[in-house]
């Protein structure tokens, strides 16, 4: 006796490979979940470090952030802040809107390139080391490096003057390198068109740090010489360390009198 081949009717020869792609799909959602788990407890653990940027030294409000000014840390995944900026080359342009201390990481919230934004977030203090002062001094195209001295860069101060205004004898034109590495710590406004009321040229004046001393012997030759500046390579800067002045010219000390005896007796212009 033979037995007939029952046939299966066709909608469950349909639903069979359904299930089928219905389980691979379910096992593939759950390693996809089980790895994404995996990777991130393995971010949480301690022993899990992520690079980030932080500050090398205290950055001002509104200073430019150079690469020098940078360090590359690393921090356990946990410790990261939101936000977190993490290359170097990610802060091309920026500059600080608040102080950043040496060591913090630096955030998208403390950064910017927008020059609103930088200027809404002046400081109420000058970055000035106790015991020296702020002294602005003139600037054009040609006497200030053609506008791109920045808050933050230092320079060097080029005097020519006649010696005349100290002898009679074999006057003549000389220069001297008077200071060197001045700090920047503010450039002031460019020039405004009356006219059109937009900005024009290049800033008219340059704000340093130097000491009540040094002050003196700078507006003397303000007055009497021709002043230039030069713009240090940001890899000779000294980020951090106060300035050093002239010994015989001490941070918090006047001199009762500057006049050209003093000046020539400082930079030997006489003897050039």
């Amino acid at each position: 006796m033979s037995v007939a081949t029952v046939a299966r009717p066709r909608s469950q020869r349909i639903r069979t490979p359904l299930f089928l792609v219905g389980v691979g799909l379910a096992l593939l959602s759950f390693v996809a979940m089980f790895a994404f788990g995996v990777v991130l407890a393995n971010r949480s653990l301690p022993g899990t470090l992520l690079p980030a940027v932080a500050a090398a030294r205290d950055i001002s409000p509104r200073e430019p952030i150079l690469p020098s000014m940078l360090i590359t840390v690393q921090q356990p995944a946990s410790l990261v802040p939101p936000k977190a900026i993490l290359h170097v080359s990610d802060l091309k342009g920026y500059s600080a809107l608040v102080t950043i201390y040496k060591g913090q990481v630096l955030t998208a919230n403390v950064v910017s390139m927008a020059p609103d934004q930088v200027e809404a977030a002046a400081s109420t203090f000058l970055p000035i080391p106790q015991g020296f002062v702020a002294m602005t001094m003139p600037t054009n195209e040609l006497q200030g490096v053609a506008g791109y001295v920045a808050p933050g860069d230092y320079i060097n101060v080029l005097a020519t003057v006649n010696t005349a205004l100290f002898t009679t004898q074999n006057a003549r034109t000389v220069t001297r390198t008077v200071f060197t590495s001045l700090h920047v710590i503010r450039v002031g406004p460019p020039s405004v068109s009356p006219k059109e009321g937009q900005v024009q040229g290049v800033a008219s004046s340059l704000t340093v740090v130097l000491s009540e001393c040094d002050a003196q012997f700078m507006d003397w030759l303000m007055a009497n010489a021709t002043l230039k500046y030069t713009l240090l390579s940001y890899k000779d800067y000294k980020p951090g360390a106060n300035p050093t002045p002239d010994p015989d010219c001490p941070s918090t000390t006047a001199p009762t009198v500057v006049g050209p005896g003093q000046v020539d007796a400082r930079w030997s212009f006489t003897k050039a």
